[in-house]
């Protein structure tokens, strides 16, 4: 069969021209702000208020049963709701405009930039996706994530979103008491895509820990396990340790440009990603500790770095098949 080939696709968002299709949404946006300002106002008179009647109560408290105990539990008491107060009111206008934007925003930003994607920022690739691929053989305990993307590029249909994978775990304080704790798994982007090879078995790589740091001593360790394949690019045996059910398919599936590709990759987002292909599917752990595709309900609506930084982040994302050379389909996959 014949190999096609395809161009790499290319992004070049025309922000000023998005802005300027969006300002009847800005416009919403920016009104709902301006009404939870005044909310606000309202809600730190009301608690001034509140705070000189606990003031005036407490005094008379004082100057009755003379206890200064009784004065700071009042006073405290009613700063501490006051605090409350304002601060439950800001969180939720906080959260209910994040999700808003993202909905009536990104997700327009989203089809403007790659027609062929779809954003759903509540939901996030299930657990079973993650814990089925091969890449992480700790116990995970609470599972979570956002901002999930469908669709397709060129070619190439993806899945990718944030998650946050969680192991709990316990420890005896110097009093013996026992204290629980969460340690994190996984924190990042999780990409999922079409391989343009068909294939049967599993291939797993991952950093290579041991031979980064004990050398020729961590590469020996490694020769013990028997699915540990060996590839001739020195580069990509020092920064990657790759496991296989079938050698021979390992090889066939990392050629030596795909080798070069994943070291780029690898440049690009740092040390630490991991991959799998399983399924004739590519499975890629990015790990990230910042929450991407986030926007600020503290600024304008409209503003441009907001919607500059949502786009570099999606394209970044998005180039992965271009990095990976994803759309080139060698042979066929029926």
């Amino acid at each position: 069969m014949s190999a096609s080939e395809n161009h790499p696709v290319q992004w070049n968002p025309d922000i000023q021209a998005l802005q300027q299709s969006l300002q009847p949404v800005f416009a919403a946006f920016d009104e709902m702000q301006l009404k939870h300002e005044e909310e606000k106002a309202r809600t730190l008179r009301n608690c001034l208020i509140t705070m000189g009647v606990a003031l005036i109560g407490a005094l008379a408290v004082l100057l009755t049963v003379q206890n200064m105990m009784i004065f700071g539990i009042i006073i405290c008491l009613s700063a501490v709701i006051c605090i409350a107060m304002y601060s439950t009111k800001s969180s939720s206008f906080a959260n209910y405009y994040r999700s808003r934007y993202k909905q009536d925003v990104f997700a327009r930003v989203t089809s403007a930039l790659a027609p062929g994607m779809t954003y759903h920022p509540q939901h996030f690739i299930a657990e079973n996706y993650y814990t089925g691929c091969g890449l992480q053989s700790s116990r995970i305990d609470r599972y979570s994530g956002q901002d999930y993307f469908e669709g397709h590029v060129g070619g190439t249909h993806l899945i990718f979103s944030e998650i946050h994978a969680e192991r709990e775990e316990s420890r005896k304080d110097s009093k013996g008491n026992r204290r629980t704790y969460w340690v994190t798994v996984f924190k990042g982007i999780f990409f999922m895509a079409d391989f343009p090879k068909h294939f049967q078995g599993q291939v797993i790589i991952e950093p290579d820990v041991a031979e980064a740091t004990f050398g020729w001593l961590g590469r020996k360790l490694q020769g013990m396990s028997g699915d540990l394949v060996r590839l001739e690019n020195p580069e990509f045996e020092k920064a990657f340790k790759v496991r296989a059910t079938d050698q021979v398919e390992a090889r066939y599936l990392l050629t030596p440009s795909f080798q070069d590709r994943l070291l780029e990759l690898r440049k690009f987002w740092g040390g630490k990603i991991g991959m799998s292909l399983l399924r004739s599917n590519l499975y890629l752990a990015i790990p990230n500790r910042e929450d991407w595709f986030e926007c600020s309900s503290k600024v304008r609506a409209g503003d441009r770095a907001q919607i500059e930084r949502f786009a570099s982040q999606l394209i970044a994302v998005l180039n992965v098949v271009n990095q990976l050379d994803l759309n080139t389909r060698l042979w066929t996959k029926e």
